[in-house]
């Protein structure tokens, strides 16, 4: 779906990050989603193989570019844990759990959770609930990071990458023949799981982050 754009996907990731990272910048936790999303590059891409296969590309502007790459990532996550700590030390802010009674959103915030854990599970599906692969645990651990991590920045990036699968596999072939396809039940059901379990993370996302409307004074 990115190839009209002639730039890689992670390329949107990138930017879309540290676009959240800006609009949540009042929020001690607005960091939060440069680590993650550092952390979601890399991991996925060596559990994947992608990043090895990079490095050892004999295209030498290849593996300088992944190289670069993955020094920004690395100097992003570490930056994102000490701004973090800095925040916390020059200004210190109330923690409202997400799940908890105290976030006005909390039922907005459930389904995201809910949402991103339904694709984890349907990620694994057609494999036979096989978890080996990256997407069900990058997706689970996104899950996990939305219920504790207070903010709209965990929020927005979930959102920002449901929203990009969900558009994938509709462009993509083999998902759209796993979603036509009842018959073979496992695929079938995990990528339905996948769709309605991302689509509720972006609707839901979008509630969980409208800005409250403050009373009117008498």
């Amino acid at each position: 779906m990115f190839e009209g754009f002639g730039f890689p996907p992670g390329l949107f990731y990138v930017l879309g990050a540290a676009a959240i990272v800006l609009l949540n910048r009042r929020s001690n936790w607005s960091p939060a989603a440069a680590i993650a999303l550092s952390l979601w590059i890399t991991i996925g891409g060596l559990a994947g193989g992608n990043l090895q296969d990079n490095l050892a590309d004999p295209d030498t502007g290849m593996v300088v570019g992944n190289i670069v790459m993955l020094a920004g990532l690395a100097i992003s996550a570490i930056a994102g844990v000490l701004a973090i700590r800095h925040n916390f030390r020059t200004r210190p802010e109330k923690r409202i759990a997400p799940l908890g009674s105290g976030n006005p959103r909390r039922i907005a915030t459930t389904i995201v959770f809910a949402g991103l854990l339904l694709d984890a599970i349907g990620d694994a599906a057609p494999e036979g609930f096989n978890w080996d692969g990256p997407g069900p645990i990058l997706f689970l651990v996104l899950a996990i990071l939305v219920a504790l991590i207070p903010g709209n920045a965990m929020i927005e990036l979930s959102m920002m990458l449901s929203l990009t699968f969900v558009l994938t596999a509709f462009l993509n072939p083999q998902a759209g023949q796993r979603l036509t396809d009842p018959s073979n039940v496992l695929p079938f059901t995990g990528a339905l799981m996948q769709v309605v379990g991302l689509s509720l993370a972006v609707l839901a996302g979008a509630v969980a982050i409208l800005p409250r409307r403050r009373p009117v004074a008498g």
